[in-house]
């Protein structure tokens, strides 16, 4: 197999902005508030197609059914894609909200999967905020009587975030994304969100978004809260590396290329993310161009890798 490069698939938002465009140059839909890009899905909301190359057209499902030892590594299988990367330009703040664990969405979610994830800040406005979770002592019924009385913001634990912080978001952590941040987002490949508050916002019709609270309050874990994660980079050839999450869904690096570094899937597919610069991605049997906002999937088969350039990638594996 030849690593794959998956045609954008953009999703408006009522809080998203232009960045797409004013920053990686994408061709958005004109007049759209485009908050996020689906990078690589094989999601039921979205299915990613290739562009390009030898798989030109095929959809991700496709070629994970037809391939999947050669994609995911030899003897591992999954019903779908187990990732779904997103990029998220949040022109406005996101509604406070939660997701679901595992079990949870297998029971009240007609057998879907939970969602854990975690956000790169690729840039923030200066004093952007994020929202990880609940202040210390946060109670089931202080959380119901705040959320009652229109006043939530009082229990939310705020951080203020930076370009190449990180945070992780475990499910059934109250969340939000602040306005003015741009994030590559990893998250076990699920659309599952409760949303808790929305700000009375409404859309262009008038009409405020639905809300979850009953389910919500079910999947809440009151006492979970983070904090950012500056990453601890260790020196490599050609480059620098940290690794900042280490999970039961997914492990990612931060790797930063000032020439050339060597890379290898060790038995499993690579997700990479482009999310500054651009480089180029070498491998046995070829090369590709990788440009700043562009992902490429790297399948397990490819075995030893190399990525050329003065860049930022995000990579992901399980």
């Amino acid at each position: 197999m030849q690593p794959l490069k998956f045609k954008p698939i953009f999703m408006e938002r009522i809080w998203g902005g232009d960045a797409l465009k004013t920053k990686y140059g994408f061709n958005v839909p004109d007049g759209k508030k485009i908050g996020e890009l689906w990078c690589i899905s094989d999601n039921k909301t979205a299915v990613s197609e290739v562009d390009g190359g030898i798989y030109d057209g095929v959809k991700l499902r496709e070629i994970a059914n037809k391939h999947g030892d050669e994609l995911y590594g030899e003897g591992k299988s999954y019903d779908r894609f187990p990732l779904l990367i997103k990029i998220i330009d949040a022109n406005d703040k996101l509604s406070v909200q939660v997701h679901p664990d595992d079990d949870y969405a297998y029971y009240h979610e007609n057998g879907d999967i939970g969602k854990t994830e975690m956000w790169y800040i690729i840039d923030a406005k200066p004093g952007a905020t994020l929202i990880c979770g609940l202040k210390e002592g946060t109670t089931k019924e202080q959380f119901k009587s705040l959320l009652e009385k229109e006043s939530l913001e009082d229990c939310l634990n705020e951080i203020e975030v930076r370009r190449g912080d990180v945070v992780y978001i475990p499910s059934g952590m109250v969340h939000a994304i602040g306005e003015g941040i741009l994030i590559c987002e990893i998250q076990q490949n699920s659309d599952l969100t409760y949303r808790v508050y929305d700000y009375n916002r409404v859309d262009d019709n008038g009409n405020k978004r639905e809300l979850h609270i009953d389910k919500a309050l079910d999947v809440i874990d009151f006492n979970l809260k983070s904090d950012k994660i500056v990453p601890e980079y260790k020196n490599i050839s050609g480059g620098s590396i940290a690794n900042v999450v280490q999970s039961k869904y997914f492990k990612t690096d931060v790797i930063h290329v000032e020439s050339t570094v060597d890379m290898e899937t060790n038995g499993t597919f690579n997700t990479l993310v482009m999310v500054e610069g651009e480089g180029k991605i070498l491998y046995e049997d070829g090369e590709f161009d990788l440009k700043s906002g562009e992902s490429l999937l790297i399948p397990a088969e490819i075995g030893k890798y190399t990525v050329t350039g003065n860049c930022i990638i995000i990579r992901s594996y399980v």
